[in-house]
């Protein structure tokens, strides 16, 4: 009996080892974790603008954003002139040219001061319709290097205010709105100067929750500007108290809101009404909560040189809008063509927002010879807000056709019009020492897998 349970555990023992020695190998894990990167440095579609002068200037000022008016005093009782529309068409593709995105706003008008409705009119509803009707193909055909287009053409520098045609009137703000909306790709957001006619052209006072975000209906595409930042206490009038909405709810109604869509503009004024606000502590806390993504570098002097001189104005330009830096990740030292790669990767955003646009993330991975395979992982940064680290699993399979080889592994965070996707300056950089790689656009993992 002894020797029958003797040549039992040997034979148990026999089919473990056997078992062992043809069961595939599990892939060591390796682990990174990066160094964080302070300095500013330009990303698409966030951070300080220019108001003046050319793409090319911007970028070279280190921004990727222009602010541009295309004024339409002449032709508030006529049709566009082609040569209107051949300008715009040359400011699009001057700004695709030198890596930057527009934030257009249209205009009848340009006060030097407070408007004289005698001098600084509008156009009646019909002639805006039928210019937004000339300007639509476009528009659509540009929308790639379009960031996101503020209202306009209503009132005093197209800012929906002392209109002289009955431009600010509800039904007409609502027309204006939805042909914008309806000219423009649902990938692209209206900004409109007050939040209250948000709530009141759709008839809700809710602001957008994470469900409506990114859905490409009307009113997940309207965003906000605010071109009298901490200017007062209303912020001259961008606010207006009242019972049923008090400035600190109309502020927590954007503070929601600008979570999934843009918030921009510029600061006006230095003046006795402003001094308590523009201060450093209130201005990071303002723009924080409300999650800014663009401001103006050129205007308002006066409180661009005191956040200078109080020492915030470094973090401002690195914080508007995103700043995606890694933490860690973790990832297979091998793997097998045909099977999955798993790995991990965590980042945290340290800016005041997320991106507003569509964006593509991307696993590269190179090998030595020269190969390249890039898989997407499905994910979507618009929903990486800022505050607790993101965590974003990978679990893609490796083509069959693939090199075996060993491969270098890149995040790449690229633009998804085809005319901009392989373009380095439309891509998202990390706040990474040693990351960035400026030819191809994309952000070294420092993996190194082995492929079978």
């Amino acid at each position: 009996m002894l020797r029958l349970k003797a040549a039992a555990r040997l034979f148990a023992a026999l089919l473990f080892l056997s078992a062992a020695t043809h069961a595939p190998a599990r892939a060591a894990l390796r682990h990174v974790v990066y160094a964080a990167d302070r300095s500013d440095f330009p990303n698409p579609e966030r951070g300080f603008s220019r108001s003046k002068g050319s793409g090319a200037a911007a970028r070279a000022a280190g921004m990727t954003l222009v602010h541009v008016y295309f004024r339409l005093d002449a032709f508030r009782d006529a049709r566009l002139p082609q040569s209107f529309l051949d300008e715009l068409k040359r400011r699009f593709a001057e700004a695709r040219a030198s890596g930057v995105k527009l934030v257009p706003r249209l205009t009848y008008n340009f006060p030097d001061g407070n408007p004289d409705p005698s001098v600084d009119r509008d156009a009646p509803l019909d002639r805006v319709l039928q210019h937004l009707n000339q300007l639509a193909p476009i528009l659509r055909a540009n929308a790639d290097v379009i960031a996101f287009m503020e209202a306009g053409f209503v009132g005093a520098w197209g800012e929906w205010h002392h209109s002289t045609a009955g431009l600010d009137a509800l039904p007409a703000k609502r027309a204006i709105l939805m042909r914008l909306l309806a000219t423009l790709p649902q990938s692209r957001d209206v900004a409109l100067r007050y939040e209250r006619d948000k709530r009141a052209i759709f008839g809700r006072d809710a602001p957008l929750t994470a469900l409506e975000a990114f859905t490409g209906t009307p009113v997940s595409r309207v965003g906000h500007h605010n071109d009298c930042f901490l200017a007062s206490a209303d912020d001259m009038g961008t606010y207006v108290e009242s019972a049923a909405q008090p400035i600190a709810a109309q502020k927590a109604y954007l503070a929601a809101e600008n979570r999934f869509v843009p918030q921009g503009g510029e600061t006006c004024s230095d003046g006795p009404d402003a001094q308590p606000y523009i201060g450093c502590k209130n201005a990071l806390s303002e723009l924080s909560a409300q999650h800014w993504s663009q401001l103006n570098s050129d205007y308002q002097h006066g409180v661009l040189q005191r956040w200078k001189r109080e020492g915030c104005y470094s973090e401002i330009a690195t914080r508007l809008g995103y700043r995606f830096r890694l933490l860690r990740s973790t990832y297979p030292a091998s793997a097998t063509r045909g099977s999955v790669l798993h790995a991990r990767i965590t980042l945290v955003n340290d800016g005041f927002a997320a991106p507003y646009n569509p964006r593509e993330l991307e696993l590269v991975l190179r090998a030595r010879g020269g190969s390249t395979v890039r898989l997407k992982i499905p994910a979507d940064p618009r929903r990486w807000l800022p505050g607790a680290p993101i965590t974003i699993p990978i679990a893609l399979v490796l083509p069959r056709t693939m090199r075996p080889g060993t491969y270098q592994a890149a995040l790449a965070l690229p633009d998804p019009a085809p005319r901009l996707h392989s373009h380095a300056d439309y891509a998202i950089r990390l706040a990474n020492r040693g990351v960035w790689r400026p030819k191809t656009g994309d952000n070294a993992l420092n993996w190194r897998i082995e492929v079978r």
